[in-house]
């Protein structure tokens, strides 16, 4: 597995996580997983907030 780079696209946090693209895009419209940012007119994700929604999955299992 990659390394997340600091601020990630959605290909690379599906690819860190093992989610789909379509499913990080429809959670981001419904407000689930990961924090996301839009900026021209795409999705970003910092690293942090990534690791932050996955220890919060693990805290929750």
């Amino acid at each position: 597995m990659n390394d997340l780079p600091e601020v990630a696209s959605r290909n690379e946090v599906a690819e860190y996580t093992g989610i789909s693209v379509p499913t990080l895009a429809r959670w981001a419209g419904e407000g689930k997983g990961p924090k996301s940012i839009k900026a021209g007119g795409r999705r970003i994700y910092r690293k942090r907030d990534v690791l932050a929604w996955l220890d919060s999955l693990e805290a929750n299992a």
